[in-house]
């Protein structure tokens, strides 16, 4: 040991000061990113504020003396679509849910300011002037300054979550030092460290310490170890007769077998369907998905929502799973061969076995509501077969599922390609 200690020493320090260097880098990395979505967002909210405010100074010339009202009504069009432009960037800008609902009610906010324009033009082309200047002046104030406010506020709660973020970053890039130096220190002393060697031993003895210093089975509670597969006794073999009986002997009649212990827990899964239907926000939903992958003795579940159009299925919630994973999964066509497609389909719960040993299997059944079926749940089990237990509990489970799910909007660009692939 103490010829090999400096060499060791200098491994793992080399080892820590190239992952010191690499993380360094990587939190500079994620904290320009971090400066730059920021700026990113708050240029485009100023753009979309500024083009808010030409839309209402646009909108007061419908009125004016003097001025044709064609060209500002097409200019005004031109306004909205960037106002509407605008909203779509930030959405996909933003991260924080919190600043996703404030855009989603500046959204809201902007039609009901096109209706009102709506109703101004028709004002200004009926001749008349004092009603349009009422709507323009008057009704339009109240929708004009919910976009302004849910812009200002959801760029505020992006700039908390990034500054949060950064701010963690920077807590982190200060405690890796302290943390490297205690490593290098601990392998200083592991490396200076010697051990007092006892006499050697013979090949039994060692093989006998091996075995003495073995650890004991480790078994899980409540699932039995199997040590081989179990074998298929034929019918004719399973009463075996007495030692020494003859051909008149009555055959051992063998116990009854235990009944399995139930796959979950029905308790649980009342408790958990409780807990969905007091669900108010959605932020509730991963901790509840979470807990059913343990009710269900699951080990990753993902909830699948169609789209408006009938056509695709869409992972909205997930548990168990990389977020790469996730990425890589991407949408599902309703017609498509595979367990999820066919549930959805059927609107019947369906199962895949595993096809090896150690493989897991998998269910998948439909979110059945009464306009319909809105979705799937699958879930991967680890046993080879999944069990009737679990498929009811997975049933009761989704059942409740289906009262908070409702089909995703697709944007307008996505959803006509859709229409016409289900037409056609």
């Amino acid at each position: 040991m103490k010829k090999h200690g400096p060499a060791v020493l200098l491994i793992v320090s080399c080892a820590l000061a190239g992952a010191a260097v690499y993380q360094s880098f990587r939190f500079h990395q994620d904290e320009q990113s971090n400066r730059a979505a920021l700026s990113a967002i708050e240029r485009e909210t100023s753009t979309v504020v500024a083009t808010l405010a030409e839309l209402r100074r646009v909108q007061a010339a419908y009125v004016a003396v003097g001025q044709g009202p064609d060209f500002w009504m097409r200019r005004a069009g031109e306004l909205i679509g960037d106002v509407e432009n605008g909203l779509a960037r930030l959405r996909s800008m933003t991260r924080e849910a919190s600043a996703q609902a404030h855009l989603a009610d500046a959204g809201t906010a902007l039609s009901d300011l096109v209706q009102l324009d709506g109703r101004a033009r028709s004002a200004v082309g009926s001749q008349q002037t004092f009603f349009a200047s009422d709507i323009v002046f008057d009704e339009s104030v109240l929708p004009a300054q919910r976009i302004a406010e849910s812009l200002a506020a959801a760029r505020d709660a992006e700039l908390a979550a990034l500054t949060a973020a950064s701010d963690q970053l920077r807590l982190m890039q200060q405690a890796m030092m302290p943390a490297a130096l205690v490593l290098v220190l601990l392998a200083a002393w592991f490396a200076g460290s010697t051990r007092t060697r006892g006499p050697a031993l013979s090949k039994n003895e060692e093989v006998a310490l091996m075995l003495r210093q073995l650890p004991p089975p480790v078994k899980k509670p409540g699932v039995p170890v199997t040590i081989t597969p179990p074998v298929a006794t034929p019918p004719a073999s399973r009463a075996a007769a007495a030692p020494g009986s003859g051909a008149g002997s009555t055959p051992a009649t063998a116990a009854p077998a235990a009944p399995p212990a139930p796959a979950i827990d029905v308790a649980e899964v009342a408790e958990l369907c409780v807990d969905l239907a007091r669900v108010v926000d959605s932020r509730d939903m991963p901790a509840l998905l979470e807990r059913a992958g343990r009710t269900l003795g699951a080990t990753g579940l993902i909830v699948w929502v169609v789209d408006t159009t009938g056509t695709r299925l869409t992972p909205a919630l997930a548990h168990g799973y990389r977020d790469r994973v996730l990425a890589r999964l991407g949408t599902l066509d309703v017609d498509a061969d595979n367990p999820t497609s066919l549930a959805f389909r059927s609107v019947q719960p369906q199962s895949v076995p595993g096809s090896g040993e150690n493989a897991t299997s998998a269910i998948a059944v439909p979110l059945v509501t009464t306009s319909g079926c809105h979705g799937v749940l699958a879930a991967e089990l680890p046993a080879r077969r999944p069990l009737p237990d679990s498929l009811a509990g997975a049933r009761i489970v989704a059942a409740q599922l289906a009262t908070l799910i409702s089909p995703i909007e697709l944007p307008a660009a996505d959803a006509e390609p859709s229409r016409q692939a289900a037409q056609g």
